[in-house]
This record gives structure tokens, C-alpha cells and sequence, in this order.
């Protein structure tokens, strides 16, 4: 490790060196690396620079881009998606121009955590890593008339038991109140199909809503512009 940084150090000087002879400053590019975007609309932004990121022909791969002009020794960068806004809470920026379905954000994985902000010189090079995730949206609804105890519900291999709702009238005895669904989000254009995986004491439940009116479905465009899918309703009756 310290080798690397001593190496580091030696191309800076070296650079430095020959920008000096030439009588002007040494000039940085300003490199970055995009991991998993998988559509268009990403455009990062800095030192009045604008760069659109567009999905590679191998979206497993990261891409490597440059921005279209570097910038001298000294000069202060801050690459950000354009327009996003800073959150002083977290020191981080969020919204702008990212992917459609996406989100994106810094890196923040070891050894790909470098800032999005520097100046130009204290590095031999900048090199800024950013990573794409799709968006996720709930899965919402609620169970209603349970009284019998053990329920479990189901999306794909993710499995929820559901809890008796602790509502009861003058005798003690569970009335049946509605509880929300319990169930993880789902990403986009991912399918989804809730069932129910064990039926509660004494009850049968049911599945309705959803896409197809059954409980299952695609988090597709209509979903996304709704805010993911919210009218799930799991109807439980007395055997």
C-alpha cells in the first residue's frame, strides 16, 4: 500500500514537473466509473461540464467515461447528478438526472468509496466511482376479518407470517380489525404474486388486487407512477 501512494506521488511530481517546463498548469481528467445503468437519463455535472451516461452494450460491465474537458492543478470539483439537491443531514446529494427506474448514488464500498469532491493535485488521478440500483416500490394493502392465529403470506420465496390484531370487543375476543400487509418492496419490472403460504386457525384467507385482480402482477409503469401497488386486500372468513 504505501508503495502504491509513493508511486502515485512520483507520477504527480513527474507531472508537475513537465507542466512547469511547459509554463503552464498540469491538467486532470476527470474519470468516472458508472456500475449497472441500465437505461438512459443519467447526466452528471461539474466545473460548468455536463456528461450524459448512457447504458453500455454489456450492462453487466461498468462503464468508464470521461468528461469532455479536464481541469488544472488547484481547481475544486464536485461531480453530482444534474440538479440534485444537497442534504446537509447526510452530506449527500439527491435527485437530478438519473436513469428512468433508477437511482444512483457514490459508491460506497471499499475500495470504490472515493468522494465525488477534490481538488485537482492531491490525487495523481481522479477517478470517481458511481453505482445505479433499480428503484423499488411497496407492496400495500391491508388483511382483514382475522381471527385465527398463524397466517403466513407469501411473495415468491420471501415468506411473512402475519399477526393477530390485538382489537377486541367487551369479551375479549379478537373482533377481526384490519392489519397492514407486511410485505417487502419489489423492484421494477419485477413480478410479484402474493399468496397465502399457511391459513390461520379455524380461517380461510383469500388474495385479491394487484394487477390482475389476484394478487399478483408486474411492478411495470403504471405501478411506478402509483407508488408501487396499493390496493392488496387478503379477506380471511370463518371455516
Amino acid at each position: 500500500m504505501k508503495f502504491s501512494f509513493a508511486r502515485g506521488a512520483l507520477a504527480l511530481a513527474a507531472t508537475l514537473t513537465l507542466a512547469s517546463c511547459g509554463g503552464g498548469k498540469a491538467t486532470f481528467p476527470i474519470n468516472v466509473q458508472v456500475s449497472n445503468v441500465l437505461y438512459d437519463g443519467l447526466v452528471l455535472t461539474t466545473n460548468g461540464q455536463d456528461l450524459a451516461v448512457h447504458p453500455g452494450t454489456d450492462t453487466s460491465k461498468p462503464l468508464d467515461v470521461v468528461f469532455p474537458n479536464g481541469i488544472e492543478y488547484g481547481e475544486v470539483y464536485n461531480v453530482v447528478p444534474k440538479g440534485a439537491l444537497y442534504n446537509a443531514a447526510t452530506a449527500t446529494y439527491f435527485g437530478g438526472n438519473t436513469p428512468k427506474h433508477q437511482n444512483c448514488g457514490i459508491s460506497r464500498e471499499y475500495p470504490y468509496n472515493l468522494p465525488p469532491n477534490g481538488t485537482a493535485g492531491q490525487l495523481a488521478k481522479i477517478q470517481i466511482y458511481y453505482v445505479c440500483a433499480i428503484n423499488t416500490y411497496p407492496l400495500e394493502g391491508k388483511v382483514t376479518g382475522l381471527r385465527g392465529k398463524n397466517l403466513v403470506l407469501a411473495n415468491g420465496s420471501s415468506a411473512q407470517p402475519v399477526s393477530v390484531p390485538p382489537a377486541t370487543d367487551t369479551a375479549g375476543a379478537v373482533t377481526g380489525a384490519d392489519v397492514a400487509l407486511p410485505l417487502a418492496p419489489v423492484a421494477y419490472n419485477t413480478t410479484y404474486g402474493i399468496t397465502v403460504l399457511t391459513q390461520p386457525e379455524g380461517q380461510t384467507c383469500t388474495v385479491t388486487g394487484g394487477g390482475n385482480g389476484k394478487g399478483s402482477g408486474t411492478m411495470d409503469d403504471a405501478a411506478e407512477a402509483a407508488g408501487g401497488v396499493k390496493d392488496l386486500l387478503v379477506t380471511c372468513v370463518n371455516n
